[in-house]
């Protein structure tokens, strides 16, 4: 699934569940303010209902809530950006991603990778290495680019839109010192240069400040064989499932025993306990003690009934 399908279904599933619980929600709160609760000796007994119903609404839209506003950015989840980077990092879930908006505890690594010259020609082309989908111009991030030449002429790459190179587009330099990376954002990532990784298996790239994610005196073929397949759950395949470097994956399968402190707050103490206060609030709406009290009261009337 792509992250623009995810964010479809994250908005999606927000906005039916906010109706459901404002439906639920109003129709407890009509109950206190002009129905037969209205009428309750005690004010426990005419608003309690609703007041659960609040708090029951409120814990159920924690889960929906935090997948919406990480979609927004507002609460990254932990991979490429600045607020909670693991850009390349050796360990999949650094201590930095404790405080993201990141559900699962990743076990794949968030590679990305760098836009630089293919050769050391004055005319070279530009290529990502290692191979990227994410990127432009085989991914949507951050959209048809041009790149400016040592020697001053500019680079188009395949398929850039022959109108846009008669209007104004985004024009970056990128070498092989300095090469050109980007967030999920679409912004141009600074690099670490000043500031690089620590806890490097591989050992540090100089050329961007983040960690190498495979072993440099192997084969480049070798090095790719080493990365994330583009789908883990499938097998390889050259075409349709090859070794790529990505970070929109973070866990083959998303179970329970994955999930991360976030994770296990939203998904099951919210949104679980929040279920267990909508079923008390409209069971005691629906005053369902009582009502059950009377169960074996009626079925002994019914049964001496039928013995007369």
């Amino acid at each position: 699934m792509t992250a623009a399908a995810r964010q479809v279904g994250h908005t999606i599933s927000f906005y039916i569940t906010l109706a459901l619980m404002l439906l639920v929600g109003g129709v407890i709160a009509r109950e206190a303010i002009a129905g037969p609760r209205s009428w309750a000796p005690t004010k426990r007994e005419r608003w309690g209902p609703t007041v659960v119903m609040f708090f029951a609404a409120c814990l159920i839209m924690a889960e929906p809530t935090r997948h919406v506003i990480t979609d927004a950015n507002i609460w990254p989840w932990c991979g490429n950006n600045p607020a909670y980077d693991r850009v390349n990092s050796t360990d999949p879930f650094p201590a930095q991603c404790q405080k993201s908006a990141t559900q699962y505890v990743c076990t794949q690594v968030c590679c990305v990778s760098t836009w630089q010259p293919a050769s050391v020609e004055a005319d070279a082309s530009f290529s990502w290495t290692p191979p990227s989908a994410d990127f432009y111009p085989d991914g949507p991030l951050p959209g048809p680019f041009a790149t400016q030449r040592a020697d001053g002429s500019v680079y188009f790459p395949p398929g850039f839109p022959k109108s846009a190179s008669a209007m104004p587009y985004s024009l970056y330099e990128a070498s092989a010192a300095a090469p050109l990376v980007f967030y999920e954002t679409g912004a141009v990532n600074p690099l670490r240069r000043s500031t690089p990784a620590t806890g490097c298996v591989y050992g540090v790239n100089q050329a961007t400040g983040y960690c190498f994610l495979t072993n440099q005196s192997l084969s480049y073929e070798a090095q790719l064989l080493l990365l994330p397949l583009a789908d883990p759950t499938k097998p390889f395949n050259a075409t349709t499932n090859p070794h790529s470097c990505g970070c929109d994956g973070c866990v083959p399968q998303e179970n329970w025993s994955h999930l991360s402190v976030v994770g296990v707050l939203s998904s099951l103490v919210c949104t679980y306990f929040g279920f267990f206060l909508l079923t008390i609030a409209v069971g005691w709406n629906a005053n369902i003690l009582k009502k059950l009290k009377r169960i074996p009261q009626q079925w002994s009337q019914l049964r001496a009934a039928s013995r007369r």
